[in-house]
């Protein structure tokens, strides 16, 4: 079922489509008992045959929270589920009466549809011991906060154009699949799909979005009993171990590391096998790396859940060639021949390292003679020129307070403000955790940035420690000030308004 899903049944490119939708274990499961998740492993083992030992190191509490039964080792697999017992888009093709509905669309739409049906058969679901582990995603979810909330909520947050997109495009993907079944009432009976109501549809949506999971070995998405019930948590950067998403000694952390578990399918088996990272104890939280390595922004787009512990967040910033360039086109072959773009090419940027790709690329499209092309360096970190670098610095440093311009108040503080108040709601509180993540990161940024600024901005000469940027310097710093002006402009105001400027006045 999971190895060899025809690729016809991933076509298609709805609004909601792989590409886009962050789909993969999440911790949507705060409904979910003791008594269902200890009901979905006695129907797997003793109905579906799934083998005793195949989930014995970990148990599920109240609120799906799965915990270590015994010490784990790295590499030790936690949970094996078998392929026949995963839901995937092989089923939903496999549905009558879902089938044609879910036909060209994204595997995502099509897992929805897959839940409201069985939903709709309660107990006579051939499911049902699991779909009561799947229950309702509430209002919270981002997929069903109303336009207003999410344009502002999540003022300035670079997820809030995506979370908008999305929420219509699940809208749209309603209604369309109605408009089918009212054009055909023949092949769709009126009465058999009495079920399919937006809010069904919708809440189906949120609950596959946020459980789903994607196995990058078979290049499919999933609904994975027990397996979906582990909370998500932020991958680390590139090149780092996955054992430091667990915390503990591993992240410098104090504390006992959870058990972090990478999940993936294993075609050796034939099972979707959650394997353990790190060293654990007994009785530590059991948690499932995120195998798309999204930042909290996209998790929480799944989700609806800010990770603030997130070991390898970032951000996605962006950065261009100048058209005009003399040396455009030269530029933007030698960069498409490394599998770059020349008009907008995304970067991720961590709190903890300077975006050395990024550097590289900014460097190579502001040199300005065909002579210093071939003398940037896309794999160590190598100034060009300190004119160069200066230049390259600054318009990082004006990215990054761009970024912080767009919300209300640009500040870590008032975030903290707002989440000590009382009395916010849930989307309120969920929003403030996203904004204070994000302007951290950008925080972050501009303080490395600053850092690299420092020794170039006062580079010794034949004079002393004169600046030989001076007049470059005293450019830079007026537009670093432009921000700040309109506030300078309404304090002078408030003065003048106030009196103060009465002396001088006379004088």
């Amino acid at each position: 079922r999971v190895r060899g899903s025809p690729p016809s049944l991933r076509r298609g490119t709805s609004r909601l489509s792989p590409c886009r939708a962050a789909t993969a274990v999440a911790p949507a499961t705060a409904g979910v008992d003791k008594a269902a998740a200890r009901e979905l492993v006695a129907w797997l083992t003793v109905e579906k045959g799934l083998p005793s030992e195949a989930a014995s190191q970990v148990s599920f509490g109240d609120g799906g929270v799965a915990t270590l039964v015994s010490d784990a080792r790295a590499g030790e697999p936690l949970i094996e589920i078998p392929q026949n017992l995963c839901v995937t888009a092989v089923d939903v093709a496999d549905s009558p009466i879902i089938a044609g509905l879910a036909a060209g669309r994204g595997e995502l739409i099509g897992l929805a549809l897959w839940l409201c049906h069985e939903r709709a058969k309660g107990a006579l679901s051939e499911w049902a011991p699991y779909v009561a582990t799947l229950p309702n995603a509430g209002e919270d979810h981002p997929l069903r906060w109303p336009l207003k909330e999410l344009e502002t909520l999540l003022q300035g947050s670079p997820v809030r154009n995506e979370a908008v997109s999305r929420a219509e495009g699940a809208a749209e993907e309603f209604e369309a699949i109605r408009s089918l079944i009212a054009s055909d009432s023949e092949a769709y009976p009126s009465e058999a799909y009495a079920f399919l109501t937006k809010d069904a549809f919708l809440d189906a949506l949120s609950v596959v979005v946020a459980r789903a999971v994607w196995l990058n070995a078979a290049n499919v998405y999933a609904m994975v009993p027990l397996v979906d019930l582990l909370p998500v948590v932020g991958a680390p950067p590139p090149g780092v171990n996955p054992a430091v998403a667990g915390g503990g000694e591993a992240a410098g952390l104090q504390g006992l590391a959870k058990a972090a578990g990478v999940v993936d399918y294993d075609a050796a088996t034939e099972c979707v096998t959650v394997t353990c990272a790190c060293e654990a104890r007994q009785t530590v939280p059991v948690v499932a790396i995120d195998p798309l390595a999204r930042n909290s922004g996209d998790l929480f787009l799944s989700t609806g859940v800010v990770d603030q512990s997130h070991c390898g967040d970032y951000l996605v910033m962006s950065a261009s060639t100048v058209n005009t360039d003399k040396l455009y086109e030269a530029k933007r072959q030698i960069l498409e021949g490394m599998g770059m773009s020349a008009d907008m090419q995304a970067f991720p940027v961590f709190a903890d390292r300077m975006p050395l790709q990024m550097l590289a690329y900014m460097r190579f499209a502001r040199v300005q003679e065909p002579s210093e092309l071939m003398t940037v360096s896309f794999e160590e970190d190598k100034i060009v020129s300190p004119m160069n670098e200066y230049e390259v610095l600054q318009l990082l440093m004006g990215d990054a307070r761009e970024l912080l311009a767009e919300y209300e108040n640009s500040s870590e503080e008032f975030e903290l403000l707002q989440l000590k108040e009382q009395g916010l709601s849930a989307r309120a509180v969920t929003a403030a955790k996203l904004r204070l993540q994000e302007k951290r990161l950008i925080n972050a940024t501009t303080t490395a940035v600053r850092r690299r600024l420092a020794p170039i901005r006062g580079i010794p000469t034949k004079q002393g420690m004169e600046d030989p940027n001076a007049d470059l310097l005293e450019i830079f710093d007026a537009i670093e000030n432009l921000p700040n002006k309109p506030k300078q402009m309404f304090d002078d105001f408030r003065k003048w308004a106030r009196g103060d400027y009465e002396d001088q006045i006379r004088s």
